[in-house]
């Protein structure tokens, strides 16, 4: 094996997820500010291996944030309503959770920036994907032509992130079916 190959599982593995781990824990105890030392200090990966596989702090905030971002998955629906049903309650869960939060803090107290930069590409490609079944739906007519979809997808988001992270209100299920309900509403032909 040449070096730089990822052995999935491997030792190259566990430095990457080591090293997001430690940037994702610096990040949510609000040290936007850290430098590359710290990263090697505090993952224990040595500052070589650091700077030859993230060679910038930026490259650590996306590799970082990468990880955490996965952690959002909603397997798409045939029925493009349940996909928003079921969007708005995995949205929300995740939302809710207390590292998301602290990313969400962080990124609002810090303002423009890379962190908020790659926050927001990460979430279009993330958001871009759950809006396939709306838009497989408009194909077949049955959401209105013309309706930009991911906006619907992005309403749905930051209505949910804005309730949690700012008004630091859970949404029950019974406000998220009407929510989403609403949504829907506005969307078919």
């Amino acid at each position: 094996m040449t070096r730089g190959n990822i052995r999935p599982g491997g030792r190259t593995e566990k430095v990457r997820q080591i090293v997001a781990d430690t940037v994702l824990q610096l990040i949510k105890d609000g040290s936007g500010e850290f430098t590359m030392l710290e990263v090697a200090e505090r993952s224990g990966v040595a500052r070589s291996t650091l700077y030859a596989r993230w060679p910038t702090r930026e490259a650590l905030i996306a590799e970082a944030l990468s990880e955490h971002n996965a952690i959002f998955k909603v397997e798409p629906r045939a029925d493009w309503r349940e996909h928003l049903h079921a969007i708005a309650v995995a949205f929300r869960d995740f939302s809710a959770r207390p590292d998301e939060i602290a990313i969400n803090g962080m990124i609002a107290h810090m303002g423009p920036g890379f962190l908020n930069e790659e926050t927001h590409r990460q979430w279009m490609s993330i958001s871009e994907r759950m809006t396939e079944p709306l838009r497989a739906a408009q194909a077949a007519g049955q959401i209105r032509q013309g309706l930009d979809t991911s906006l619907v997808v992005s309403t749905l988001f930051t209505t949910i992130a804005g309730l949690i992270g700012f008004a630091k209100d859970m949404p029950s299920d019974e406000y998220l079916v009407q929510l989403v309900d609403l949504l829907i509403g506005g969307c078919e032909a």
